[in-house]
């Protein structure tokens, strides 16, 4: 959930620097969280493909 929140609050960040500092938080995911992160995108770009 943090991740989520990361990535949807990057506003005019630097995309560069907002990639860098997701991949370093979600390093420190738990493997639960990780796992449910990596369902649901995966969910979310199969329905988006589907429009």
């Amino acid at each position: 959930y943090h991740t989520i929140q990361l990535l949807s609050n990057a506003g005019q960040n630097d995309p560069a620097t907002t990639l860098r500092e997701f991949a370093e938080n979600f390093l420190t995911l738990s493997i639960e969280e990780q796992t449910l992160f990596n369902t649901q995108t995966r969910r979310q770009i199969y329905e988006y493909s589907l429009q």
